[in-house]
């Protein structure tokens, strides 16, 4: 899966967790300061992409940080990564 594929099922996640699939959520759009989402959309959308990248996140959520497409892309590609190797 190459990381356009993996962004588009982020976007598509958070659409469909708030209920909002008209919503325009770009790259860089922060979940909670520019989407606002909240800390359960967050959480279950982390849990999501591990489902269905079979990637163990957990280690990495913290509500306190804020997180992005990218930044979300990011993790999830180091993860695939580290499998890999």
């Amino acid at each position: 899966m190459d990381r356009q594929e993996i962004k588009d099922t982020i976007k598509k996640t958070l659409k469909d967790m708030m209920n909002k699939n008209d919503l325009v959520i770009n790259d860089d759009d922060l979940f909670y300061e520019d989407l606002g989402a909240d800390s359960i959309v967050i959480v279950q959308a982390f849990l999501t992409c591990q489902e269905k990248f079979d990637v163990l996140l957990a280690d990495e959520l913290n509500l306190m940080e804020p997180v992005s497409v990218n930044i979300l892309t990011d993790l999830i590609c180091k993860k695939l990564e580290e499998r890999a190797s």
